[in-house]
C-alpha cells in the first residue's frame, strides 16, 4: 500500500496512460457484461451499471499496477489482497481490459463521493481513476495532474 506525500506525476509518466481510452470494463455476474470506454455510454451500459449495484455517479479503482507501471503477478494479488480485505462489501468487482483481452486489472466500482474514490486511488498508488457522473466515463487524475478526460468520443 502507498504513501503519504507520493511524488505527482504528469500523464506522460503513466507508461499505460494512452490505454486508458481503449479499456473494456467487464462487469462480473451471472452473465459477463463488457463496457467499451471508446465508445459512449449507452442505455445498455447503463443498465450494466444498475444491475451491477452502481446507480447514479461512481468511480473504478483498482490497487494493482501502481503508477501506471505492470507490477509481478504476485505483487499484485498481495496488493489485490490487501485492498479487498480493507473495502466493505458494497464494492462492485470490476476488471479492465486491453481490447484484445491481453491484460487484465482487478478493480471494483464505489458508489463514493468522487473525493473519497480518489483519495483511495491515492492511497494505493493510482495515477487515475475512472468516474461515470450519469452520462459519460471520464479519466480523473489520482496522482497525476491533468485535466479531467472525458472518454468515448463525447465531448
Amino acid at each position: 500500500m502507498v504513501a503519504e506525500g507520493c511524488v505527482p506525476m504528469r500523464p506522460e509518466d503513466d507508461p499505460s496512460w494512452a490505454s486508458y481510452a481503449r479499456t473494456i470494463l467487464e462487469f462480473r455476474g451471472t452473465e459477463p457484461v463488457r463496457v467499451d470506454l471508446a465508445r459512449p455510454i449507452g442505455p445498455r451500459a447503463q443498465a450494466a451499471f444498475l444491475a451491477a449495484g452502481l446507480p447514479g455517479c461512481f468511480g473504478l479503482v483498482t490497487p494493482e499496477n501502481p503508477r501506471g507501471t505492470r507490477a509481478d503477478p504476485e505483487a499484485n494479488a498481495r496488493r489485490w489482497h490487501q485492498f479487498r480485505q480493507a473495502l466493505p462489501g458494497t464494492a462492485v468487482p470490476v476488471d479492465g481490459l486491453d481490447p484484445d483481452s491481453a491484460h487484465r486489472e482487478r478493480g471494483v466500482g464505489l458508489g463514493w463521493p468522487r473525493s473519497r474514490v480518489l483519495a483511495l486511488a491515492r492511497q494505493w498508488e493510482q495515477s487515475a481513476i475512472y468516474w461515470f457522473d450519469g452520462h459519460a466515463m471520464w479519466v480523473i487524475g489520482a496522482l497525476t495532474r491533468t485535466v479531467p478526460w472525458r472518454l468515448g468520443g463525447g465531448t
